[in-house]
């Protein structure tokens, strides 16, 4: 199994160890997170164990924020993470886990993930030093500390220094994870992986075809139960129109519909199709023959390039509104079908 070990608080920068190399990587350099396991700071997700005889897990996860007596963070903002260990837990907050989660959302499948105290416990299975942090393991309670903090202690404990080297040699173990989950709709309509174009497609196909025929069925109905008035509504809609046999001539105009919304139809997946190869889709709507499209850029330039690329195409499209975000610019656009 990989392994990628955070280097700071920030979660952009650490170590990639795989197949017995080792290379320092941001994590956006990373394509996929398959067989991968992630070491977090204990900081942020605060390794746990917890020996119980209780079967509710609402209960477990009381008990334990119960024996916390004392935390920096506020008691209402913290929450329980179950491991594949029933035993060990991790504590974090409501905010570093939104932290976590939008640090892994684009690659749409479940992350495996520890805290490096845990990490170090089961891989070294001594007490030990890497970078500017100690993890005394071998007491009741495994503890993370700063280098500064460990030496202000008394205690004359046997302490063995690790560096990248050390780390290169680690051997593949059972390690205790903790899944997140990071599948949402963004991560459907980022078309980086070539699998998700077509779910995406489906997705929209399905979507359309029910709202269609929900609209279809809706008009088709409320006629029906108007037949007393029947031919008076049906005239002051087509006025120019004899009505010969009206429900006859109100099954046509619902088979009208039903062509020009499959044509839509058409016209929104191949749009969809073209635009998926060049940019990132958020969010896509289609409502009275327009479909909109939320769209993921890097910067300004890269939305220069890809509305002038539009415009060469003769496609006719307004921009509705554009923001910039943490995550990058997202400009809104309206396709007239």
């Amino acid at each position: 199994m990989n392994v990628f070990i955070f280097n700071n608080l920030n979660l952009d920068n650490g170590i990639f160890i795989s197949d017995k190399t080792l290379k320092k990587i941001n994590i956006n350099e990373l394509s996929t997170t398959e067989n991968t396991l992630f070491v977090v700071p204990n900081e942020l997700l605060q390794f746990i164990e917890f020996k119980h005889d209780l079967k509710n897990n609402e209960n477990i996860h009381a008990s334990i924020l119960n024996s916390l007596s004392t935390l920096n963070n506020d008691a209402e903002d913290l929450i329980v993470l179950n491991s594949s260990n029933k035993y060990n837990f991790f504590i974090s907050s409501k905010s570093y886990q939104e932290t976590i989660k939008r640090l892994f959302s684009h690659f749409n499948t479940r992350i495996s993930i520890t805290s490096d105290l845990l990490f170090f416990k089961e891989v070294i299975k001594q007490n030990c030093s890497y970078q500017n942090n100690v993890y005394l393991i071998e007491s009741e309670e495994a503890v993370k500390l700063s280098t500064k903090s460990f030496n202000l202690l008394d205690d004359a404990m046997k302490i063995k220094s690790l560096t990248d080297l050390d780390l290169k040699k680690i051997k593949d173990t059972n390690y205790t994870i903790y899944q997140l989950n990071t599948f949402n709709l963004y991560s459907i309509f980022n078309f980086k992986n070539s699998l998700k174009p077509a779910l995406a497609v489906l997705f929209l196909i399905f979507t359309f075809y029910v709202t269609a025929l929900l609209n279809i069925n809706s008009n088709y109905s409320q006629i029906n139960k108007m037949s007393t008035t029947l031919e008076s509504i049906y005239s002051s809609i087509y006025p120019a129109e004899n009505i010969t046999d009206i429900h006859q001539q109100i099954d046509i105009k619902l088979n009208n519909l039903n062509n020009a919304e499959a044509n839509d139809l058409s016209k929104t997946i191949n749009l969809l199709k073209n635009l998926s190869e060049s940019i990132n889709i958020v969010e896509a709507e289609y409502s009275q023959g327009d479909l909109q499209i939320k769209c993921l850029f890097k910067n300004d330039a890269e939305e220069s390039i890809f509305v002038n690329q539009q415009n060469r195409l003769n496609f006719n499209f307004t921009i509705v509104n554009s923001k910039d975000t943490q995550i990058g610019k997202i400009t809104t656009f309206s396709y007239e079908l």
